[in-house]
């Protein structure tokens, strides 16, 4: 467990409106929706270490809408039309990832 001050209980978790658990893609583009949404909300990030762990972190610096192998194995499982649709989806998250972040 954790023991804070009193200056850090005060500064770092008072009045929280929303909290998000993941500074991952996903945690971090819901806090930038909510504050573009509610400017005035307190939204506060946790990430479990000093440094993101989590799958963002692990997908060799891209963003990507599936492997040939993840599709084929989609395939497999689904009809041609629903992977189609699923490719198309992923790929209109990420052009609007891009545009919400950048390329760098």
């Amino acid at each position: 467990m954790v023991h804070l001050s009193f200056w850090e209980r005060q500064s770092f978790f008072n009045d929280i409106d929303i909290a998000i658990i993941g500074s991952g893609i996903v945690g971090l583009t819901t806090a930038i929706y909510i504050k573009r949404a509610h400017p005035a909300l307190r939204v506060v990030i946790f990430e479990r270490g000093t440094l993101p762990v989590g799958a963002s972190t692990r997908n060799a610096g891209f963003a990507c809408f599936g492997s040939m192998t993840e599709l084929l194995d989609d395939l497999a499982t689904k009809g041609e039309e629903e992977v189609f649709n699923l490719v198309e989806s992923r790929w209109k998250g990420l052009l609007n990832l891009r545009q919400l972040i950048g390329d760098q």
